[in-house]
């Protein structure tokens, strides 16, 4: 579970965070991620100017364009999806959901 965090993070940072989540999660297990996302109106991306100003536009901005998703898959994490999308008074926070594939087993001849 992450809250919260990723947004503050510049993307090279959100990558090797992913990273190190999928490898130490066992396989089959699940990554919840709650944190702002895609800003899909007018009214949440300036909501999210808010969160801007304290926490940088750099590392936001990536987020507020709906990065998460990209990141989750390259990390390695299947079945990602967007399962809820909440409206705040500083943008809209998402909550993502993945998992980490399970093990194949190998047949031998």
């Amino acid at each position: 579970m992450s809250s919260l965090v990723l947004h503050q993070c510049p993307v090279a940072m959100k990558r090797a965070i992913l990273a190190s989540i999928h490898a130490v999660l066992r396989p089959g297990g699940k990554l919840v991620i709650a944190d702002f996302g895609l800003q899909r109106t007018r009214l949440m991306r300036l909501a999210f100017r808010i969160v801007q100003l304290a926490d940088g536009k750099e590392d936001t901005q990536p987020n507020a364009d709906g990065v998460l998703p990209k990141l989750m898959s390259k990390a390695g994490f299947a079945d990602v999806r967007e399962a809820e999308v909440v409206s705040t008074l500083s943008g809209s926070i998402s909550i993502y959901l993945a998992r980490r594939r399970r093990a194949q087993h190998r047949q031998h001849c």
